[in-house]
C-alpha cells in the first residue's frame, strides 16, 4: 500500500511539475478542464448518480463549462465578480454546518448538491488560471505558492493534531481534526509566508496582498476538507473514488484546493 502510495504521488509530482512550468496558457486550460472533469465525476457520484451514464455526462457538463470560462477574453471585472461569487459560497459553509451539521443520508439524486459542484468546480478552475496567467505578477510560481498554502496547512494541522489535539474540530463531519490542529497549520502557514516574504521580490502592496491571501486561504481550506468529508458521509464513501491509487479520489487531494484558491484569487483581485 506504501509503495503504491507513493508511486501514485511521484508520477502525480511529474505531471503537475510538467503541466505548472512547461504549458501554453491553452494546454494548461485543457488539462484542468479534464482534472475538473474527473473531479466532478466523483462529485456526481457522491451526490446521488448511481448511474455510470449520468456520472460521465455530469463529469462532461462540468468540464466543458468549466473550458468554456477558460477560454473566454480575459476581464478584470469577470474574475472579480466570479471570485466574489464563490468567496461568498464558502463564507455561507459555516452557517450551514450550524444549523444542519449532519447532512441527511443521499439516497437519491440531489440536484442542489449537482449545481454547487458546478459553481465550485468552475470558480476554481478560473481562479487557478488566473493566478498562473493573468493576475499581477501572476505566475507559474504564484500558483504554486497558493497550492503550497493548502498543503502546508495540511500537513501541519496533521502533525499538530496528533501531537496536540484535543477539542475537535466537527466530531459529527470530521472525528479526527482538531482546533489543535486548525492552530498547528496556521502556524506552518504563517511560517512558509514569512520564508516566501523573505526570499521574493514583492512590492509592498503586494507583501500586504499576500498576507491576507495566505491567512484567508489557509483558514477557508479547512472548510472544503470539512465541507467534502461531510458529503462524503452522507454518501456512506470511505474515498471520493479510487481514481488515484493508494490516495483515493482526485477531491480527496484537492477539497482545500477549490476552496482556498478561489479565495487567494479574489483578495489578489480586489486588493
Amino acid at each position: 500500500m506504501l509503495k503504491t502510495r507513493v508511486l501514485t504521488a511521484v508520477v502525480l509530482l511529474l505531471v503537475f511539475s510538467a503541466g505548472l512550468i512547461l504549458t501554453s496558457v491553452d494546454v494548461f486550460a485543457l488539462g484542468l478542464g479534464f482534472v475538473v472533469a474527473a473531479g466532478a465525476w466523483e462529485w456526481g457520484r457522491m451526490s446521488g448518480l448511481v448511474n455510470e451514464d449520468a456520472q460521465t455526462a455530469y463529469a462532461v457538463l462540468v468540464g466543458v463549462v468549466s473550458l468554456i470560462a477558460l477560454y473566454l477574453p480575459y476581464s478584470e471585472a469577470w474574475i472579480q465578480w466570479l471570485m466574489l461569487v464563490g468567496v461568498l459560497f464558502w463564507l455561507s459553509v459555516p452557517a450551514l454546518f450550524y444549523l444542519s451539521p449532519r447532512q441527511p443520508p443521499i439516497v437519491a439524486m440531489d440536484r442542489i448538491l449537482l449545481a454547487i459542484g458546478l459553481l465550485v468546480f468552475v470558480v476554481a478552475a478560473v481562479a487557478i488560471q488566473y493566478l498562473r496567467s493573468f493576475a499581477p505578477q501572476g505566475s507559474s510560481w504564484l500558483l504554486l505558492y497558493a497550492l503550497c498554502i493548502v498543503w502546508t496547512m495540511d500537513i501541519g494541522a496533521y502533525f499538530s493534531g496528533r501531537r496536540f489535539g484535543h477539542r475537535k474540530l466537527a466530531p459529527s463531519i470530521s472525528p479526527g481534526k482538531t482546533w489543535e490542529g486548525v492552530y498547528g497549520g496556521l502556524a506552518a502557514t504563517v511560517v512558509l509566508m514569512l520564508i516566501v516574504m523573505l526570499v521574493a521580490d514583492f512590492a509592498d502592496g503586494n507583501r500586504f496582498k499576500l498576507l491576507v491571501a495566505t491567512l484567508l486561504a489557509a483558514m477557508i481550506s479547512v472548510l472544503g476538507d470539512l465541507y467534502e468529508s461531510r458529503i462524503k458521509r452522507a454518501a456512506a464513501l470511505k474515498d471520493s473514488s479510487q481514481l488515484l491509487p493508494g490516495h483515493g479520489g482526485v477531491l480527496d487531494r484537492l477539497d482545500g484546493v477549490v476552496a482556498a484558491l478561489p479565495v487567494f484569487a479574489f483578495i489578489w483581485v480586489w486588493l
